[in-house]
């Protein structure tokens, strides 16, 4: 019999993910362009996802709202639809958080067997660390931890720790989010997941350079009618350094409960 699921989302964007999450099959046209065919995708029957940036809030929320209206289609394939709850929120800080949020939240976790909290490419830019969140869904969600991060080399020169963090500033990610792989599974451990029970996975062969080589593929595409990607190379320039030089690593973490 399957296990019900609650998926806490932490920063998810415009809503692509979410529908992509939820759906088993693309609602605009345009989802087909990023959409796999997947034989089996795993069906969360709660959702709750949380974001700062209003205007993102907003947008989500009407994808949201096509997705419901495509409802009866879903249903013909599963049972039941997901229960589904956008908040614009600050996730770094769950001592904020609304009441309809715990609430929400609440629900999620209490109504299901399975909880997992995802952070997928934000957790870096959480203020002041990323710690309070996790230490947060570990000790008081009692939820398993999925995210992509970015993490320090663990040999890393003064000079390029210097360039760094001033990149990091501008980028707006606090210089405390930048540890190593080793430390981040020891934070994780603290945070009171079993060392047995965590997984991190380098993959920065499959991001930073591609990233790099696609923006710069763009910035080609542009310049053909007369426009370029403007601010956007200063970012093609970082990826492409950060892979040849190794110095900041693409990793997938996953901690279970």
């Amino acid at each position: 019999m399957r296990r019900s699921k609650a998926l806490i989302d932490l920063g998810f964007g415009c809503g692509d993910q979410t529908v992509y999450l939820l759906s088993e099959d693309p609602i605009r046209g345009s989802d087909r362009e990023y959409w796999d065919f997947r034989k089996g995708c795993v069906r969360f029957d709660y959702y709750v996802g949380v974001t700062l940036d209003r205007k993102q809030f907003q947008y989500a929320e009407e994808r949201v709202g096509e997705f419901r209206s495509h409802s009866p289609a879903i249903r013909s394939k599963w049972p039941t639809i997901p229960d589904v709850k956008l908040c614009c929120a600050d996730a770094a800080k769950p001592e904020t958080w609304t009441e309809e949020l715990k609430a929400n939240v609440h629900t999620a976790i209490t109504k299901t067997q399975e909880h997992w909290v995802l952070a997928l490419d934000t957790l870096y830019h959480f203020s002041p660390s990323r710690w309070p969140i996790i230490n947060h869904v570990s000790r008081n969600l009692n939820a398993s931890f999925m995210a992509f991060d970015l993490c320090l080399s663990s040999s890393t020169s003064l000079r390029d720790r210097v360039v760094l963090r001033i990149l990091t500033t501008l980028m707006g990610a606090p210089w405390a989010n930048f540890v190593t792989v080793d430390q981040y599974r020891e934070k994780l451990i603290a945070a009171g997941y079993a060392e047995k029970n965590i997984t991190l996975k380098d993959i920065s062969p499959h991001v930073f350079e591609p990233l790099a080589a696609f923006i710069e593929a763009q910035d080609r595409r542009l310049k053909v009618v007369g426009y370029s990607i403007g601010p956007f190379r200063v970012a093609q320039w970082m990826f492409a350094w950060w892979g040849r030089s190794g110095l900041v690593r693409g990793v997938i973490v996953v901690a279970k409960r």
